[in-house]
């Protein structure tokens, strides 16, 4: 039974033209459909309320985003898993050199003039040509530039220290002896490497699932292992790095937090020698002498990922904080010590020797991420504030410094530092003094010489 549009009469004797009304209505569905399609594009499709899920995805990925909860985040970091070593089992050592393409990527594309770069380009194999296609798309993102298949810019083959022919070494590793190995960051001779080294690659990082782009990694071939080298920036500003699901793209893993790492390295590495040298160190203020003006503070960095600003801004208000640094400044760095060829920890140093507490502030409270500051403020003599990881304890003297975390506010820590007796904090010395290995529990270098013998000392021949 079919519907027969004649005319359609209305109040008062209208009569509307059967055409008429059969376009007013296609007219109306059409502007249906566009505002129905742009309500849609406007805001995220949902969940399909009729779909049926199988079972429930527990992986990390599904449960909470990175990026929400740093703090959260970067204190509940994978345990270290068993480690698979760096099997090779194409070739033996008779065979030569192993061969280690170091592949390194960092942050700092923004500052390089590509059309400049893109002027002189050099051969790339097939297996890296997605990779090249998706770094200037995604990361230099400039729709006008343009590489020829095949080709990318000689620039990438100079990014460790302008030299393209392979550097040789050689290494006493625990499985194999002596091992020669060659490394180099020659791209067209990418397919060859047997270990892949990447150095902190840091222009991976996404807002979505997974939390990095997986195109701007090199391809994985059957013979290749890779190595991971992370440590020198925290977890807070490059969270897919401690995701299971991209640390088990590597069949070894090395540096910081060292407690997720197959081969522990600190971010910032006390020596035996420099431990002793900190003890060494007289305090910077005697104990019996009172200053309005308690603490210094040198922060440079004024956008961190921890409540650091609130705190040096009640320490400049309540406890005379003299703050030199670029973040809440009342105090003038003396000309004397704004020379150029001065390295920058001998000037904070010295800054922080006429006070008696130096506050060593983190810009995020990371696991696992203690940086030269609390050493600074060891080595000038004061007693350090100590603001960021919770696992600090493993890296400096027990009883060397005050941690923020132990008062319940800001005001009470203000009130701690007015009346404690400072000579306890001291104790520490005499202890180092005839045993410094007694300084720390992780804060000690990876014992091998170099990254290159790290490797090699984790390489089986099968």
């Amino acid at each position: 039974m079919g519907l027969t549009i004649s005319r359609l009469r209305v109040p008062r004797g209208l009569v509307i033209p059967r055409g008429f009304a059969v376009r007013a209505i296609i007219i109306i569905i059409v502007l249906l459909v566009i505002t129905q399609t742009y309500l849609t594009n406007l805001k995220p499709v949902p969940i399909r309320p009729t779909a049926r899920y199988i079972g429930t995805n527990y992986d990390e990925l599904t449960q909470f985003e990175p990026h929400h909860d740093i703090k959260s985040f970067c204190n509940k970091l994978p345990a270290p898993r068993n480690k698979r070593g760096l099997v090779i089992s194409d070739k033996s050592k008779a065979d030569g050199p192993l061969k280690i393409f170091y592949w390194r990527h960092g942050s700092r594309y923004g500052w390089t003039d590509w059309d400049w770069e893109s002027q002189t380009m050099c051969p790339i194999p097939m297996e890296l040509q997605e990779f090249f296609d998706t770094f200037r798309t995604k990361v230099i993102n400039k729709p006008d530039l343009v590489w020829s298949t095949g080709y990318a810019p000689c620039y990438f083959w100079k990014t460790f220290d302008g030299q393209v022919e392979d550097r040789y070494g050689s290494c006493n590793s625990k499985h194999s002896g002596y091992l020669d190995y060659t490394f180099s960051t020659n791209y067209t001779d990418f397919p060859n490497a047997d270990i892949i080294y990447m150095d902190h690659p840091l222009h991976l990082g996404t807002k979505q699932a997974p939390y990095y782009n997986s195109q701007l990694l090199p391809p994985k071939l059957a013979h290749q292992k890779w190595v991971l080298r992370y440590g020198d920036d925290s977890i807070a500003g490059y969270p897919y790095m401690a995701l299971p699901a991209f640390l088990h793209r590597f069949d070894l893993t090395m540096g910081s937090p060292p407690s997720m790492m197959d081969i522990p390295d600190p971010t910032y590495p006390i020596t035996q020698d420099k431990a002793i040298e900190l003890a060494n160190t007289k305090p910077s203020l005697a104990f019996n002498k009172k200053t309005d003006h308690l603490i210094s503070v040198v922060t440079s960095e004024c956008w961190p990922w921890n409540n650091r600003n609130d705190l040096i801004d009640h320490l400049v208000k309540n406890a005379g904080a003299h703050s030199y640094g670029n973040c809440n400044n009342n105090k003038e760095v003396p000309k004397e010590l704004k020379k150029d060829d001065l390295p920058r920890s001998f000037v904070k140093q010295t800054l922080m020797t006429k006070y008696p507490f130096g506050l060593a502030a983190e810009h995020s409270n990371c696991v696992g991420y203690v940086t030269e500051k609390i050493y600074d403020v060891l080595a000038s003599g004061a007693i350090p504030v100590y603001f960021g990881a919770s696992d600090i304890a493993d890296f400096v003297p027990e009883g060397s410094y005050i941690d923020v975390k132990d008062f319940k506010d800001n005001d009470e820590l203000v009130a701690y530092l007015k009346t404690v007796d400072r000579a306890p904090f001291y104790k520490w010395k005499e202890i180092v003094k005839k045993d410094p290995s007694k300084f720390c529990k992780s804060c000690f270098p990876a014992p091998a010489e170099s990254a290159w013998c790290a490797i090699m000392d984790n390489v089986q021949y099968v």
